[in-house]
């Protein structure tokens, strides 16, 4: 979402975009680079403990953990493969109720939670099993020296900590970038510019800590111990989690307007249940048919079972609501 929206020709707000108090914006007061300043902070302390976790994780696994290559190798690309995969599930939170606001805090917060599981069960010396001296040697010798993997109940303290830092990850990977872009009028020319400024800015951030994570965090986790690696990253993301709440007066705000995929589930669940009843011969029939803004089509016309005009639920003598209109337009692409 690149456009902000909302706004009036005098810089007030339609009801769209709001202030921290739900008042109409005043875009010298509140948005602009301070807003998306504070915001950039969050996304370079998620690259610092994202990235500082996942690209020495498999040396702790193989090294402290004593489990094999293959295993260490497989918790990692889960790890990541989870925390993207909930990104979508951020966003849909996101646009469905919350905000983009409540979600980034929440997640943020969330996240810091987890990278402090991560350093209290590295730092706990019974959350690791017992050293071996041969565990450098490779795998055969260390299992014939008698090195023990990890336990089930110091799996389960990593599992823990790596899946908590993957749902909080997971929030703000989806609305980090999106909640920037709020800050900016994507109809005024001068902070249409600056909103485009902003996106070289959050890939130089994506790019800093990534790069800080994979050098001088990865040199204090192999010299000074995964304690203190993992402590920094707790430490920045618990940081940045208290400079986005401080912002929280300078931020502007879009309500919640809905998740399309909450629009194309009802859609679907619709013509599921009506999938029995004959497609209405005339067009007319519909419910909705007139207030729509695109032309009926002969195609897909399973989903017109779900705009019938005879549903109880969506009788014609209550007008469209936003969502039912966007069902009817979905229906007509």
């Amino acid at each position: 979402q690149v456009s902000t929206g909302g706004f009036d020709d005098n810089g007030g707000c339609e009801g769209l975009v709001v202030d921290f108090k739900g008042r109409p914006v005043d875009k010298s007061r509140v948005g602009g680079w301070f807003g998306a300043g504070l915001i950039l902070v969050t996304e370079l302390a998620e690259r610092v403990c994202v990235m500082g976790i996942s690209m020495n994780l498999v040396t702790y696994l193989t090294g402290d953990m004593h489990l094999s290559s293959a295993k260490s190798a497989n918790i990692v690309t889960n790890f990541m493969g989870t925390l993207n995969l909930l990104a979508l599930l951020g966003g849909f939170i996101a646009d469905a109720k919350f905000g983009r606001y409540r979600t980034i805090a929440v997640s943020a917060t969330i996240t810091a939670v987890g990278v402090s599981l991560l350093a209290a069960s590295t730092a706990v010396p019974g959350m690791r099993p017992p050293r071996c001296a041969a565990a450098a040697g490779g795998e055969a010798r260390s299992r014939a020296a008698g090195c023990v993997p990890a336990s089930g109940g110091q799996l389960g303290m990593l599992y823990a900590a790596l899946y908590t830092i993957a749902a909080g990850g997971g929030g703000l990977k989806a609305n980090v970038s999106g909640f920037g872009t709020d800050q900016f009028d994507g109809r005024d020319p001068r902070e249409e510019r600056a909103m485009l400024y902003f996106f070289n800015r959050f890939y130089f951030c994506i790019s800093l800590g990534s790069l800080f994570a994979v050098t001088v965090l990865v040199y204090v986790q192999d010299n000074l111990g995964r304690a203190w690696g993992y402590g920094v990253a707790a430490a920045a993301m618990a940081a940045a989690v208290a400079v986005f709440a401080a912002g929280a007066p300078r931020y502007r705000y879009h309500r919640p307007q809905g998740s399309p995929l909450a629009v194309i589930g009802r859609v679907l669940w619709g013509a599921w249940r009506n999938r029995r009843m004959p497609c209405p011969a005339d067009a007319s029939e519909l419910h909705g048919f007139r207030e729509a803004k695109v032309p009926h089509t002969d195609r897909l016309r399973g989903f017109d079972n779900y705009l019938r005009a005879d549903r109880t639920h969506l009788s014609v003598t209550r007008p469209l609501s936003k969502s039912q209109n966007q069902l009817t337009t979905l229906r007509r692409r």
